[in-house]
């Protein structure tokens, strides 16, 4: 992966992971935390692919 994607990859990690600490703040349990989790890297990993597709990032 190259440079510009380790940064992507840290950036939205990084965002998931602020937004998933604030709703453990909220009270929310283990087993909705995964799912929220599981959506996030969905999110992430298919907007990855549709950047890389759309600018032709290797």
């Amino acid at each position: 992966m190259s440079g510009g994607g380790w940064v992507w990859a840290a950036l939205m990690g990084a965002l998931a992971i602020a937004y998933l600490t604030g709703m453990r703040r909220d009270g929310l349990t283990g087993g909705k935390m995964l799912r929220i989790a599981a959506i996030w890297v969905a999110i992430i990993l298919g907007a990855y692919i549709l950047v890389r597709w759309l600018t032709g990032m290797e």
